[in-house]
């Protein structure tokens, strides 16, 4: 504290005093040093020393530290001593608040969790119109409704329906009450989310035929685009159906055909119009379309009016050729080729704008997230949905899918090496008929078809399979056997799952598990279909029991119940299984060989052709 103190004028002799003052504060200051010296030699003898004078150490120096640490506490309390309470008080939370400034304190704020951010989804999401999917209580008839054309209230009682479920009641009138809109306003798109077999086909296909039979020219002014060529003819046959005596005309557009025969089905050549349209509805796959974009002379979408999008989330999800943006810039393409006008701010410009064409959005499994829906380019659209589609829980997204009511849910726990006698004795022990059983690869549907026939052989059971290695004329061969009994159960891979209606189908067995929940829909909504009674199980092993459940419970669907098979119902299967599968080897090995054989003899007739063309030469 000497360096601290003011030299004040205290008259003569200030000199003398100043140097004295030095002096002895330079004498302190020697001897503090020499005490250090000796200290730090002291310290340097103990280091030699063993562990425990170590430890001895380390307590001297703690105890040092300590003994400071009480002086300094003392000597704080002495300055606040004088001072009252409110005062101490202060003065030692600012003591605390320095002691913080200095020195980070780890484990207060750092570990708390930080408030997560609410996300709002779109009024037209978050405020879908309801739909109810009870198909069993139906109460519109078609007799009754007023708002449908004579001509379609014929063709519906001729085909049996006598009424209309619940989402053709609902969104039928609506989208007829868009279109009667005055000009300048545009109808609003729609996203419809419903259940499989709930009548989405003729959702879209009545309305659609009823808003342009009042209207024929030589146009085309409505797209279905699907996602597989099966689902393109099932659709095909509906409008076709539906268009007797209404003079519109279908086509439909898949890679089944060659190119050219559908170029001129669609477009013919006049001298006085130039090119027009043979078809008003146009039935398409997604890579067909843009091969007639590029392709086909004066194949326009100018007059477009209505664009359907059946299973929406997986035509999304696989875009083909980049189908979306061919078209849409093939239509805003032709539109500036015939508005050669200087665009104005009035009435007159505003009013000759073409209103873009009517999307309308199907889908069992139709996807919730904003940003997804946002590349369709939707125009003010406006959801239909059975059950709340989509809802926030901790921040992520929860889809909500739905399965009818008539449909009975279950699954079935048993060894991979047991999972044959378990189908074996559903189909044959429990005689389950006209089932339909998914597997997840067209290896495994061949090697469970060719078991199935050679182990059901005196049970008259018979098996057909379906795959992508099937071509289209084939499958349809094994759906009309199905549909007439001539074949019990059909093996098929996940191309069947999607849309296509069997009717009659009793049972879906799922043998291997799905990939996701909403392969899983899709599969198990090939029965239960139209208010008829079905039955869906999925066979699993111990170790996907938890993924299964895990995958249910993420769709917002409630829990399905497992179905108890007792393991002495089906081992006494067991020695007609292990006979059915060396049977089985010997075919497929067979099989193999003789495909060998076939590729030999081509690869040698291939050498010999290039032989002779060369000795031609």
């Amino acid at each position: 504290m000497d360096l601290f103190i003011i030299n004040r004028y205290n008259g003569e002799n200030v000199d003398e005093d100043i140097i004295d003052r030095e002096t002895k504060h330079l004498q302190r200051l020697k001897q503090k040093i020499e005490e250090r010296k000796k200290s730090h030699e002291t310290q340097k003898v103990l280091d030699v020393i063993t562990l425990k004078q170590d430890e001895e150490k380390v307590l001297n120096i703690e105890n040092q530290v300590h003994v400071e640490e009480s002086v300094t506490v003392d000597l704080k309390e002495d300055a606040n001593y004088d001072l009252p309470d409110a005062k101490k008080s202060e003065k030692r939370k600012r003591d605390t608040n320095e002691k913080g400034a200095e020195f980070k304190v780890l484990g207060l704020n750092d570990f708390e969790k930080k408030s997560k951010v609410q996300r709002v989804l779109p009024h037209w999401l978050s405020h879908p119109y309801s739909v109810s999917k009870n198909l069993q209580n139906l109460n519109c008839k078609v007799e009754d409704q007023t708002w449908l054309h004579s001509i379609l209230k014929t063709t519906l009682l001729n085909e049996g329906v006598t009424h209309l479920f619940p989402v053709q009641e609902q969104v039928i009138p609506f989208i007829l009450n868009e279109h009667k809109l005055p000009y300048p306003l545009w109808p609003h798109d729609i996203c419809v989310s419903a259940p499989t077999g709930s009548g989405k086909t003729l959702t879209f296909v009545l309305p659609i035929i009823q808003v342009l039979m009042n209207q024929l020219g030589h146009y085309i002014r409505a797209l279905i685009v699907l996602p597989v060529q099966e689902l393109a003819v099932q659709v095909f046959k509906v409008c076709k159906k539906y268009c007797t005596n209404t003079g519109l005309r279908t086509a439909l557009l898949t890679g089944s055909t060659p190119l050219q025969q559908e170029q001129q089905q669609l477009m013919k050549y006049t001298e006085s119009l130039g090119w027009i349209s043979e078809v008003d509805i146009i039935v398409c796959t997604a890579g067909r379309l843009v091969e007639h974009l590029q392709n086909t002379d004066g194949f326009s979408l100018k007059h477009l009016k209505f664009l359907v999008i059946d299973e929406a989330d997986r035509i999304m999800d696989n875009i083909q050729n980049d189908w979306l943006y061919h078209m849409d810039r093939h239509i805003r393409h032709e539109n500036e080729l015939t508005s050669n006008k200087v665009p104005h701010l009035n009435w007159n410009s505003i009013s000759d704008q073409k209103s873009l064409p009517h999307k309308l959005l199907f889908s069992a499994t139709l996807t919730p997230d904003p940003e997804l829906l946002e590349q369709w380019g939707l125009f003010q659209p406006k959801l239909f949905s059975v059950a709340p589609i989509s809802d926030f829980d901790g921040g992520s997204l929860i889809k909500k899918y739905t399965t009818p009511d008539e449909l009975i849910e279950n699954y079935v726990v048993c060894n991979a090496e047991e999972k044959p006698l378990m189908l074996f004795h559903l189909l044959v022990e429990k005689k389950w008929d006209k089932v339909l059983c998914f597997t997840n690869s067209a290896q495994s549907v061949h090697r469970l078809a060719v078991l199935l026939n050679e182990w059901g052989k005196d049970q008259c059971l018979k098996v057909a399979e379906l795959s992508s290695a099937l071509d289209r004329a084939s499958r349809e061969k094994v759906l009309e056997k199905f549909k007439q009994s001539e074949v019990n159960v059909i093996i098929s891979t996940d191309a069947l799952a999607r849309g296509i209606d069997i009717p009659d189908c009793n049972y879906v067995v799922s043998y291997d598990p799905p990939r996701n929940i909403k392969t899983y829909v899709h599969r198990v909504g090939r029965t239960g279909r139209a208010g008829r009674i079905g039955r869906a199980v999925t066979i699993l092993n111990h170790n996907q029991l938890n993924m299964f459940k895990e995958q249910i419970q993420s769709s917002g669907k409630s829990e399905i119940n497992q179905l108890e098979v007792s393991e002495e119902s089906y081992s006494h299967l067991l020695q007609s299984y292990e006979s059915a599968i060396q049977e089985t080897k010997q075919i497929i090995h067979t099989e193999i060989n003789n495909k060998v054989k076939k590729s030999i003899e081509l690869k040698r007739g291939m050498k010999k052709k290039s032989r002779k063309r060369k000795h031609n030469e």
